[in-house]
């Protein structure tokens, strides 16, 4: 065994008590057998070597009498200055009358996923409030809340130590799409690793699941189809926020989490700021959207409507109770169009239940009028890539162009729109006109 102090002068005569140092720790070698090495520096404190490397801090202590072990985790992730002072902790906490390990499993015993859940949210440091781009409220939630919800909804009542392996991977892999079961997955190990950290937890269930390859998406959708979506929401509560999205290109969550304070009717601009966008983060400004004519009338029409109903929310697309709406507010109409239930199970087979015909293809999605606005602006309307790429989808352009060219044309990316709206207005017009034909 390798030792930077002089090898065998830093042991004693078992050859297992020493003073720990990092240096030391970095040129340690297994041996054939499990070895543990006590810290001569913090009373309690063994690093327990296994054949196969793995490297675990334990605290060792007597409480009632009797030994007790209490795992502290793994080298190198808990370096040994960690190590130290947990084990010091531990101690005194046995010395004071409370044993660190039997509090450890009446904790571990009583805790359920649900409780951790919570637990986990409401920690500001720790959890999502000060890990997440804009918190609990921000995009990052809105893309991963869906699937924390459903680890309550399907894992809930499982105690933490129950948690198996095979119970993850069923959770994981429900979801239909990869891109989907990705997310959840990423969702999933944010809170096991808090869970972890929080020993709650002995072991990742989730260790052997592993990211999916996922399909890279190029659907666009033609006019039929475009327009087919878009009456069919039109009877909704939300369907202007769909003609929204077919106007501008923004995203779902853009659109359906949209305030009034960001609009500015007159100027006809709207301000997304960066906490509300999936690219904010990197962009480190609000993000100004330029709106087409037809997108403020639209605006005006919601706003006359929202008046009517009595509500005074500060979202653009509330619900009927005024609240912000959920991610997945659009897919029970979606469903419908698609030909199946709302709640996205196939149509019934029973003759007295209602009809469903589809209007749409089923793998029609709302993230596609993104795709298809984009598309139709630089093939259709050959507007120039990079104002359709950074000035109208909003993706964040390199460090180099935002330095060099701060400004964004937003009024280039306003006649590209308007253009637009003029194009998507005769798809509509003609579809209507054939119809009364």
């Amino acid at each position: 065994m390798a030792n930077p102090k002089g090898g065998d002068a830093q042991r004693n005569d078992s050859g297992r008590r020493l003073e720990l140092s990092d240096p030391w720790l970095k040129v340690l070698r297994p041996e054939a057998r499990p070895v543990e090495y006590r810290d001569t520096r913090q009373r309690g404190l063994v690093l327990r070597v296994e054949p196969s490397g793995r490297r675990t801090w334990v605290a060792r202590y007597s409480f009632d009498g009797r030994d007790r072990r209490y795992r502290i985790g793994a080298y190198p992730e808990i370096t040994l200055a960690k190590a130290r002072k947990r084990a010091h902790g531990l101690v005194a906490q046995a010395e004071g009358g409370k044993d660190p390990q039997a509090e450890r499993e009446r904790l571990r015993a009583g805790e359920t996923v649900n409780a951790a859940v919570a637990s986990w949210l409401a920690d500001e440091k720790l959890g999502p409030g000060g890990k997440w781009k804009g918190g609990t409220e921000g995009g990052t939630a809105r893309s991963f809340m869906p699937h924390v919800r459903a680890l309550e909804r399907d894992l809930g009542a499982t105690r933490l130590p129950e948690l198996s392996s095979r119970a993850v991977e069923r959770f994981v892999s429900a979801p239909a799409a990869a891109a989907t079961r990705n997310r959840r997955l990423t969702a999933l190990r944010l809170f096991l690793k808090w869970a972890l950290r929080k020993e709650l937890l002995e072991a990742d269930p989730s260790a052997k699941l592993a990211k999916e390859d996922e399909t890279e998406r190029t659907r666009t959708l033609s006019n039929d189809e475009l327009g087919a979506l878009l009456r069919g929401f039109d009877a909704t509560r939300y369907g202007r926020a769909v003609r929204l999205l077919a106007l501008t290109g923004l995203r779902r969550d853009e659109v359906l989490g949209a305030k009034w304070d960001w609009l500015d009717a007159e100027a006809g601009i709207l301000t997304i700021p960066p906490e509300a966008e999936k690219t904010g983060a990197d962009r480190g400004e609000p993000r100004r959207v330029a709106l087409s004519a037809p997108a403020v009338v639209l605006l005006a029409e919601q706003r006359k409507a929202q008046l009517a109903e009595g509500s005074r929310s500060e979202w653009i697309f509330a619900t009927r109770s005024g609240d912000r709406p959920h991610g997945d507010a659009l897919k029970p109409t979606l469903n419908v169009l698609r030909g199946r239930r709302a709640n996205g199970l196939p149509a019934s087979k029973d003759k007295r239940a209602p009809k469903r015909e589809a209007v749409i293809p089923e793998d029609v999605t709302i993230h596609d009028v993104r795709r298809t606005v984009a598309d139709a602006l630089l093939n259709r309307l050959k507007v120039a890539p990079w104002i359709v790429d950074h000035v109208v989808l909003g993706h964040v352009r390199p460090k180099l162009l935002r330095t060099y060219m701060p400004t964004l044309p937003v009024e280039e990316g306003r006649a590209a729109l308007e253009a637009w709206g003029s194009k998507l207005t005769a798809i509509l017009a003609a579809k209507t006109t054939a119809a009364r034909k």
